[in-house]
């Protein structure tokens, strides 16, 4: 009950200040125009350029899983490394260790409230958008679809947080994790779909981002292909496996950190 109150307070605060200083929602909308359309547009010329479907993929199908890329980046989970870094660096993780909360915890819920509120106003208005000026494709008007795409979207975000926290408790060992959260978070865009779309990828590529943790913290962009009706509960099963395997790492590395900074002085 104390985690749930935590959460329930942290989110309602971030939203509350983000509705009223609307600067990071306007931030994330301009991002939004500027990468996720210009790069709809160039989609829209190539497909027009051959026929309307490449690789067995029509350009309205693509564009809705590009969208949910973007849209899900908002979220801006992927920052939790380095919040959790910069607590490292200035020490003020060595108060928050004695706090009668979980570190982790209050990290991953401060990270959701800090972007909750422009991932839903945005999300909101680019389905509205992208509604009226391309339509739906087929897969996203089965019954399937949406209990579906909220599991996994649910279970995205557990892996995104995992995976950049994880990055982040490196900090008390290498203090500035920089050149690891790239290398991580370029593996992330490139097997999550982000500038080409998953059902685009070569063979060996698209079962990297089937199989690999990266791949899997965003298959919210294939919830919109026609193979997801028959392989959901294989992607839903191989994310779950994820949280729970990188889950044990990261309370690994948490439990060690503890113990650095009691042995340290903390």
């Amino acid at each position: 009950m104390k985690e749930i109150r935590l959460a329930n307070k942290i989110i309602t605060k971030l939203v509350k200040d983000h509705v009223h200083y609307p600067d990071r929602l306007i931030a994330d909308t301009f991002s939004m125009l500027a990468r996720c359309g210009v790069l709809l547009v160039l989609y829209w010329y190539v497909f027009r350029l051959n026929g309307g479907v490449v690789n067995g993929v029509t350009f309205v199908v693509t564009a809705w899983s590009i969208f949910f890329y973007f849209s899900f980046s908002t979220l801006r989970l992927r920052d939790v490394s380095r919040s959790i870094m910069h607590d490292v660096q200035t020490g003020s993780v060595e108060v928050l260790f004695n706090k009668p909360i979980s570190y982790l915890l209050y990290r991953f819920w401060w990270q959701i409230g800090f972007g909750l509120y422009s991932f839903l106003v945005v999300t909101i208005f680019g389905v509205l958008i992208l509604y009226f000026l391309i339509g739906v494709p087929e897969s996203m008007t089965l019954t399937l679809f949406l209990p579906t795409y909220l599991v996994t979207l649910i279970g995205a975000s557990f892996l995104s947080l995992i995976l950049y926290g994880i990055v982040g408790l490196l900090a008390f060992w290498i203090e500035d994790v920089n050149p690891v959260f790239w290398m991580v978070d370029k593996a992330v865009m490139i097997l999550g779909g982000s500038y080409l779309a998953v059902a685009l990828f070569p063979k060996f590529l698209y079962q990297a981002a089937l199989y690999s943790p990266f791949g899997a913290s965003l298959f919210v962009t294939h919830t919109v292909y026609d193979s997801w009706q028959s392989n959901w509960y294989i992607l839903l099963a191989w994310q779950f496996f994820w949280i729970v395997f990188l889950g044990t790492v990261m309370h690994f590395l948490f439990v060690r950190a503890q113990k650095k900074v009691s042995i340290n002085g903390g």
